[in-house]
């Protein structure tokens, strides 16, 4: 199994070209990417459809309105949000100010590419590290939240050591694109 096989061919951002994925067909996408875009698409679905019914509930007949709605749409809409961090490292769509380093020739724009994606990883890393500490502590405290649903915290807190691990994963395969796949001759 090569790299290619892992990240579906995608070279990583500032490698190939100008520095954009290549967009990948979806019958030719990783199951994992697929995976990753289903529970986003889920999760931000399901926030807006309970946005809507609630809003039609409050509109319609205020005595059924769904009192704990709001609150489980930003649990949802944070989920969905940290999911994507995978995918956007994946295909390198992180907000970037590349206006100097597309300038670059190209071994120092592959230079500072990989410098950027080592620098993400440690990024990601640390927000693995001090998400996790936030939820564990959360969770041996039995955090609660205020509202009448009384929402176990800890699973909330949990959405940004799992998105970031997302993407520590995929700084990492685009690292390791970057350092094995230009050793074969792959781009």
């Amino acid at each position: 199994m090569s790299i290619s096989d892992i990240t579906g061919g995608n070279p990583p951002a500032g490698t190939a070209g100008a520095g954009e994925a290549e967009v990948v067909p979806e019958a030719r996408q990783p199951l994992f990417d697929r995976l990753e875009g289903i529970l986003t698409g889920l999760f931000a679905a399901a926030a807006l459809l309970l946005c809507c019914l609630n809003i039609l509930l409050r509109s319609l007949a205020p005595d059924y309105a769904i009192e704990w709605g709001d609150e489980v749409q930003v649990y949802l809409v944070i989920w969905a949000v940290c999911l994507s961090f995978g995918a956007v490292t994946a295909s390198g769509r992180h907000i970037k100010a590349d206006f100097f380093v597309e300038r670059l020739p190209p071994g120092l724009n592959r230079a500072a590419a990989v410098l950027s994606d080592v620098l993400g990883l440690f990024m990601a890393a640390l927000l693995v590290w001090y998400g996790a500490a936030v939820v564990l502590d959360a969770y041996d405290f039995g955090d609660l939240s205020t509202t009448s649903l009384r929402f176990p915290l800890w699973i909330y807190y949990l959405a940004l050591p799992v998105g970031a691990a997302l993407m520590a994963l995929r700084y990492l395969i685009r690292l390791l694109h970057a350092a094995f796949g230009r050793a074969r001759g792959e781009t």
